[in-house]
């Protein structure tokens, strides 16, 4: 059983708390995802995954490698060799392989961590479906607030992150690393 504290569900000391007692709402997964993505805690943040987002991004991660006959791509993305690879979970090349590219590139990081959000509410679509509303303001000066929307799935685990903007940006980042 994953446990973490979370300091916005009560006293440091007894916030513990599991990932499924969090995520019982959108609203409550959205914001401990975007307060994830902003301390940069990528293993955290694969938490709040939907099992398809995070199979999307082991694909992109293995398409990456693969494409590389050197292994270099691979051992910069997850740190292992081919065989090593194909024992990795998709949380586990998520976590390692969103770890390496965001260290070399610091921009991204900046735009990721030196914002505020604000979840302002969620729309239940079809059966276990929901689009949350976010805003979020970039931390300098002369920004303008943008008005996003995320996905997310309900699991028995309780509410996943299917998509989101952040989630584009780094998928997109990640496809920029083998060019």
């Amino acid at each position: 059983m994953i446990v973490m504290a979370m300091s916005s569900l009560g006293s440091p000391t007894s916030a513990q708390v599991t990932i499924n007692e969090a995520t019982r709402s959108p609203d409550e997964t959205a914001t401990l995802f975007l307060r994830s993505v902003r301390a940069i805690r990528w293993g955290t943040v694969a938490q709040f995954l939907d099992t398809e987002a995070l199979e999307r991004f082991q694909f992109t991660v293995t398409m990456i490698a693969n494409a590389d006959s050197s292994g270099e791509l691979r051992e910069y993305l997850v740190q292992s060799d081919s065989a090593g690879m194909s024992d990795l979970s998709a949380f586990e090349v998520f976590e390692r392989s969103i770890n390496a590219v965001i260290d070399d590139m610091p921009g991204l990081m900046h735009s990721l961590y030196d914002r505020d959000d604000n979840v302002i509410g969620s729309v239940r679509e079809e059966e276990g479906v929901a689009h949350t509303v976010y805003r979020t303001l970039a931390r300098i000066s002369g920004a303008v607030p943008e008005v996003k929307v995320m996905q997310l799935r309900s699991t028995p685990q309780g509410w996943r992150v299917a998509w989101s903007d952040e989630l584009e940006v780094i998928e997109a980042a990640l496809r920029g690393v083998g060019r």
